[in-house]
């Protein structure tokens, strides 16, 4: 425990904040996972309990931090911070829209609402990439340069990294349309990131501890999703709905055919609005709910299990070529030793992954 602590954090403040944010999140994940009901009503117990986590990132810029990113394990870094920051205030803004402007926001939002949607969404990306600008690389990303321990497979390294990509797709659609719990329980995985990275640098944990917990924290918003959308509650289902089929059109603009996130997110949010108040009323939330909302999720699984196999496959066709081209290079005799493959450089990592540009669920 005296190794979380820091002469830096007057008071211990932010530690306190730290864990006072952590119970906040049990409680919210107890309520929708347990009683299957929205956790946040418009009073001051969720405003004094949203202002911890505002509160949190704040005091977080009174540690002095590296500038440059650790390139061997996953340590936190002063853009990462910055990051961070955006996107949890990002959360944390449309759980409060969520909260006092239930009607407006996510119950049954209008064109207006779906326009502040797009600007607050596009708002974090912009403050996002200028943090980038200022303090951060714009080809090493978060999430695709993250380190790995030294015996993972690529197979698993592959996955991981799509999985975690689809992840903040899911996060930021929730941010738009989620329910006040959806939007703000997604903050979890972006503030466990950085106390997960500030335990690796402090020597508390391994990078393989680091991958499992920051896995499990985005995977738990899956069964969230499960647990609005059979609710009983028609309302919180539609705005699940709006958020899983925005979510589907990023991941299909971006991944598949490489818009910028600002054409993306500006489509996939208006999309995600229009085609899920077109198509519910029309077949009914339970048509929708079985027909669309389940298969969409599952087809979104067997994706991220695909790319296992195909990077499996890969990686056998590459053992198979290289037996093959020793096999002629025996026979012919030649002399000449095998090169070194050295190391893939921080560029050539950028360009082999996936094209999502923010980090820390962005």
């Amino acid at each position: 425990m005296a190794k979380l602590l820091s002469h830096h954090d007057r008071y211990h403040s932010h530690a306190i904040l730290g864990l006072l944010a952590l119970l906040h999140f049990a409680y919210r994940f107890y309520i929708v996972l347990i009683e299957w009901r929205e956790s946040f009503v418009p009073n001051f117990w969720s405003a004094a309990s949203l202002s911890v986590h505002v509160f949190l990132h704040v005091l977080s810029f009174q540690f002095d931090l590296p500038r440059n990113r650790i390139w061997t394990k996953p340590m936190i870094w002063r853009e990462f911070r910055v990051h961070n920051a955006i996107f949890a205030y990002r959360h944390l803004v449309g759980s409060a829209l969520g909260i006092w402007a239930a009607d407006w926001w996510w119950q049954r939002p209008t064109v207006l609402s779906v326009v502040v949607k797009v600007s607050l969404v596009l708002a974090a990306c912009k403050a996002a990439d200028v943090a980038t600008e200022m303090i951060g690389s714009t080809e090493a990303r978060t999430t695709n340069s993250m380190p790995y321990p030294k015996k993972t497979s690529e197979t698993i390294e592959q996955v991981a990294k799509k999985f975690y990509a689809k992840s903040q797709f899911a996060a930021t659609a929730l941010a738009a349309f989620g329910t006040p719990s959806l939007s703000f329980c997604s903050i979890l995985a972006i503030e466990l990131a950085s106390l997960l990275m500030t335990l690796v640098r402090k020597g508390i944990i391994e990078a393989r501890t680091y991958h499992i917990v920051y896995a499990f924290s985005l995977f738990i918003m899956f069964p969230c999703l499960v647990a609005t959308i059979h609710s009983g509650d028609e309302l919180a289902e539609m705005a699940a709905f709006r958020g899983l089929t925005a979510c589907a059109l990023a991941v299909d603009l971006r991944l598949t055919y490489g818009f910028s996130k600002y054409i993306t997110w500006a489509i996939s949010i208006v999309g995600g609005y229009f085609l899920v108040d077109m198509l519910c009323p029309v077949m009914g939330v339970t048509v929708f709910k079985w027909f669309f909302a389940w298969p969409g999720m599952m087809w979104s699984a067997a994706d991220t299990l695909r790319s296992f196999y195909n990077v499996k496959d890969k990686s056998w066709s590459n053992e198979g070529a290289a037996q093959q081209a020793e096999t002629e290079k025996k026979a012919d005799m030649d002399p000449q030793p095998a090169g070194d493959e050295g190391h893939a450089t921080k560029e050539e990592v950028a360009k082999g992954s996936f094209p999502y540009v923010t980090p820390s669920l962005g």
